[in-house]
This record gives structure tokens, sequence and C-alpha cells, in this order.
């Protein structure tokens, strides 16, 4: 039986009609004042320095007809580790008033995924210490997203469009198989017994450029299969910072640069073998990981900039559609519940806890609260997807970190010319990992209970919901649905 639903919330459109462009784009320093506790680990960190600042860039796109509004969208890329359930929810209801003519359900938030990025949940972690509290730090990431949000969606005007691919080498594979058949993500591949990565990587640079009335580059967004995760020190954007002070540095200094991580869950910017020779080239140029991978990403930007630079689109077919979907969760057994329950007695029992027992109690009594709900009936996880056509171009998201293979079937099924994709972007929820089928028989983290709300499955109708989205924008205007 199947078990996925759909239902179209906005933007139900056959296809898309050419229409002129408005372009509006602003950025946001959302750093938190120090000490600022971390997330992106099993414990929290306190961090007492600013490595480099964190940004919220904000796009604003309108498609006109005739002078009259056709179609839009805000797109909000932000220095965060992942969006929290209800930080979008939170944050559309703070925009309210705003932003005059525009539905606030046609904008995301979407994360790079830095591990240097500040706690947006209380609860997240049992303690923060003297540094800034969560429901502290919230209202001023709010306020100066909106700020973000508010000037771009002020400031749109007619402008052009175009759109390249580049290649860079920056995500890479970290689940290591090993020869009894076991995958371990950051596995030790010097083991006698390694046999190799678990999958494959991609280095796809998708390149989106925005220009204003002069043609002067106005804002960029840059998809690729790398979460921000090379490292750096305290607070830190990883190598999104060098990225964009590279790019400013050769376009101009107002430039907008939006970063997107597209699916890669099972991918990390480090490499799983020839570390060695990489810290080499490293030092030798003088450049720290995040640096190093941030000038990859550069140069495929400059390199694909100078070349669609010659084809520059004022007018082109643009749609927005927005869906909640609702996929088969994944499965819950009377084992995996019973083991989860004994970790988190243990846990509670427990005079003093650890500093990683909070991480562990809590995604163990997720598991259990998943099981109760799947005998009451639910065996959905929903989720808000987001499909734009902007020109041949395809923008398509989702709120996890989906393994690289869910991410290839999408853009290698897609009928657009070219299709960027993003994970950690308009999350409802908590959503975590999507592994394969191939990680699950391997095991390990990233293919466990605790973190797969969804599994093959639910990522297989994922893939098919996604196919069949942006297929509904590239049908002939008018043409009906068989």
């Amino acid at each position: 039986m199947r078990l996925w639903i759909v239902a179209v919330a906005i933007g139900a459109v056959a296809g898309a009609r050419a229409a002129e462009l408005w372009i509006g784009a602003a950025t946001a320093d959302i750093t938190p004042p120090v000490p600022a506790p971390l997330t992106g680990g099993k414990s929290v960190r306190i961090a007492r320095q600013v490595g480099t600042p964190l940004t919220a860039t904000a796009l604003a796109i309108e498609a006109r007809e005739g002078g009259r509004p056709a179609g839009q969208a805000i797109l909000v890329s932000c220095d965060l580790c992942v969006i929290r359930k209800g930080i979008q929810e939170g944050f559309r209801k703070h925009l309210e008033g705003r932003l005059p003519g525009f539905d606030t359900r046609n904008l995301f938030l979407a994360a790079t995924h830095t591990h240097s990025a500040p706690v947006i949940q209380q609860d997240r972690y049992e303690a923060y210490g003297d540094a800034i509290q969560p429901k502290d730090y919230v209202p001023l990431l709010y306020d100066r997203m909106a700020e973000a949000v508010a000037a771009a969606w002020s400031n749109r005007a007619p402008g052009a469009v175009a759109w390249g691919l580049g290649r860079a080498v920056a995500g890479e594979n970290r689940r290591a198989v090993f020869a009894d058949g076991r995958a371990v993500m950051y596995g030790n591949a010097a083991a006698p017994d390694f046999r190799g990565a678990e999958g494959g990587a991609d280095s796809a640079v998708d390149v989106l450029c925005f220009y204003d009335r002069k043609r002067k580059l106005k804002a960029a967004a840059i998809a690729l299969a790398a979460p921000a995760q090379a490292g750096g020190s305290g607070i830190n954007a990883d190598y999104w910072h060098p990225v964009r002070e590279r790019i400013r540095a050769k376009h101009g200094t107002n430039v907008c640069v939006l970063g997107f991580c597209a699916p890669a869950g099972d991918l990390v910017p480090k490499p799983l073998v020839r570390a060695k020779a990489e810290a080499r080239m490293e030092k030798m140029r003088g450049l720290s990981h995040a640096e190093e991978i941030g000038r990859r990403v550069a140069d495929a930007f400059d390199d694909v900039a100078g070349v669609i630079a010659a084809d520059l689109r004022t007018d082109v077919p643009f749609a927005h559609a927005v869906r909640d979907v609702a996929l088969p969760a994944r499965r819950v057994t009377d084992d995996e519940a019973e083991a989860a329950r004994k970790v988190v007695a243990a846990i509670d029992a427990k005079a003093k806890l650890a500093p990683t027992d909070w991480w562990v109690r809590n995604f163990n009594r997720l598991v259990v609260a998943r099981h109760e709900r799947q005998k009451a009936g639910d065996g959905t996880h929903a989720i808000e997807m987001h499909v734009l056509r902007i020109g041949d171009v395809a923008i398509a998201t989702n709120p996890f970190e989906l393994f690289l293979n869910y991410g290839e079937q999408i853009v290698g099924r897609s009928p657009a010319g070219q299709t960027m994709l993003i994970q950690l972007a308009a999350a409802t929820d908590e959503h975590y990992y999507v592994p394969t089928s191939r990680a699950l028989a391997g095991g390990g983290y990233s293919a466990e209970p605790t973190h797969n709300l969804v599994g093959p499955e639910g990522a297989q109708a994922l893939v098919e919901r996604t196919v069949e989205a942006i297929g509904e924008l590239w049908r002939p205007v008018g043409e009906t649905r068989p």
C-alpha cells in the first residue's frame, strides 16, 4: 500500500510563461555575541571568539507579466547548522506586515550546515553556561534576517539572469566500508580491512547569477554537494566565507552570495583517502582546509560566470510551487524501540550526566516516540517542498541530510536543462539523515533509527514527488495532466 500523500498548497501551475524578472538581494550579519553555544556535535561547545562572521543572504524574485505580478519567491541562505523545528514558521510570523504584496509561504530558509553556528533551540543541550541563551539569540536572528528579507523585497528592480554548471572537488564520501560489511562514518582508511568508500561524490557546482539593469552582478546562488564542514575556529561560516570574499573581491563588494548545500548526507569536504597529500598542498599554498575548499568553489564560479555573461536573459519562464508532502516514515521495530527505552532508562538513572548523555537520550526518546506513533497508525513524515522554475533551471528543496544517490536520481530524471537541489531547506520539524539501502545494511552513524526518520522507501517517494513537481513546471502552458 502506498503511504505517501501529496497536497499542493501554492502554485499549482502547469508550465510557465516568459515573464520579466524583478530581482532584489540583501545580506545581514547573524553572528551572535560571544560567548555563544555551538551546535553540530554530541555535546555543546562554547565559542569565545569569532573566526568569521555568519550571514543570512536573501534573494527576492518577482515575475511580472504586463506590469502585473505573476509569481514570487524569497530564498534565504543562512550560516546555520540546520533550520530547527519551528524556526521557519516563527520567522514567517515575525515578517507579518513587513512585505507588502508578498505571501510568506513563498519564502524558505536553507542552512549551509556549518558546525560552528549557534544553538537555536533552548532544549537542544542541557546547559549553556555563561553563553548567550538560544531563546535570546533567536529573536536577534529573526530581527537581522528580517532586515535582509525586507531590504531584498523592497529593492527589487528589473534585472537579468544567467545560469551555468561548473566543477569543483569539494564533497567526498565519508562512510568507509570494511571487509566484514560494516560502514563507519570517518572510518580509518589505513586499516588493513578497509575496502573503500560506500558511495560516490559529485563535483557539480550549480550557478545562478542575477544582474541589475546595467548588467552588473547583483547576486549569485551557488549549490554544491558539500556541507560546510571543512573546519574553522570559533564561530565560523566555514568554506562559504572565503567563497564570498573571493567573489566580492573580483565581482564587487556588494554582490550577495547565497550558498546552498545539495544532497550530501553521506559527503563531507574532507578526504577519506589522500589526507596527508591534501594537507601538504594546503600548507604549501598557505591556506587552511576551509580556505582551500573556498578557493576551488570560487574558481569554479569565476569560470562559469565568465561564460554565461554572454547569455543574460531578462524575460524567462518563472513558476514557484510549494507542496506539503507526507512521506513513508522509517519503521521502528519492536527490538529497536526496546533498546532505545533501555538507553533512556539507563541515562535517567544516572546521578550526574556526561556531556553527551543529553544528545544520546534525546535521540533514543525520538525512537520511542516514533514507535508509539507507528503503533497508533501514523506511518508518515511530513515535509514542505519548494520547486521553482527560472528559465531552464529547476530548483527543488528538501529538509533532510539526503544521501547523494537520491539527488542523482532527481537530477538524472529532471526535464529541466539544469537542476539545482537544495537540502536542509524549508524545515518544519526534525528531519535528519536519509540513507540508502546499502547504508542501512552497513549500519553506523547516519544509518541508524535514531537519525533516520525517513528511510529508503520514503526517500524514493521523495524522488518521485520531486520529479513529478518539476515535470509539471515543464509541461506546455495550458496542457492538462493525463
